[in-house]
C-alpha cells in the first residue's frame, strides 16, 4: 500500500511535532516545512499529496506559498489545507478566492484535522467553511506530542 505524503508548514516546532505524529498514526508519511521559503521548496517538487499551510509564516506567509506553489503545480495540483488562528470573514474569503481545499480555525482539534485530512485525500468535496472553535478549556493546548493526546485526537497547540 501506498502512503500518502503530507506536508505541513507551521512555524511552531511543538505543533509540528503534534501533527506529524498524529497523522503518522494513521498512516501518512509527514515531513514538516518550519518557514515560508522551505514549504515552497519542498511543496515545489510535486512530491506531496496534501499540504497543511500555516498562514502566518516567517519569510514567506501561506498565502503567498499557496499562489506560487498553484502556479509551479499545474500539471500536479496539491491540496491544501490552511491553518489560522485569524476567523475574520475577510481572511475565510480570502482563503476562497485563493483556492484553498479546506481551512481549519485554530485551536484545531487533532481528530478534525485528521476527518479534513481524509476527505480531501479522497477526494470527496469539503465544504469550505471553518471549524467552530473548540470551547474553553475542551482541549487544552499542548506544549509537546504526548503520545496519549495524539491517540486521543487532543488539540493541536495555537501558535500564530
Amino acid at each position: 500500500m501506498i502512503r500518502r505524503r503530507i506536508l505541513v508548514a507551521e512555524d511552531d516546532p511543538a505543533s509540528v511535532e503534534l501533527v506529524q505524529a498524529y497523522l503518522e498514526t494513521k498512516g501518512y508519511d509527514v515531513s514538516a516545512a518550519l518557514d515560508g521559503n522551505l514549504a515552497l521548496e519542498m511543496g515545489g517538487t510535486g512530491e506531496y499529496d496534501l499540504l497543511i499551510l500555516d498562514i502566518h509564516m516567517p519569510l514567506y506567509g501561506g498565502v503567498e506559498v499557496l499562489h506560487m506553489l498553484r502556479k509551479r503545480l499545474l500539471s500536479h495540483p496539491i491540496k491544501v489545507i490552511a491553518l489560522t488562528a485569524d476567523d475574520r470573514t475577510s481572511v475565510r474569503d480570502e482563503l476562497r478566492r485563493d483556492g484553498v481545499d479546506s481551512y481549519l480555525i485554530k485551536p484545531v482539534s487533532l481528530a478534525h484535522l485528521g476527518e479534513e485530512v481524509s476527505r480531501l485525500l479522497a477526494g470527496a468535496p469539503v465544504p469550505r467553511r471553518a471549524a467552530p472553535p473548540l470551547a474553553p478549556g475542551s482541549s487544552a493546548a499542548v506544549a509537546t506530542a504526548n503520545p496519549e493526546d495524539v491517540e486521543n485526537g487532543g488539540s493541536a497547540p495555537t501558535h500564530g
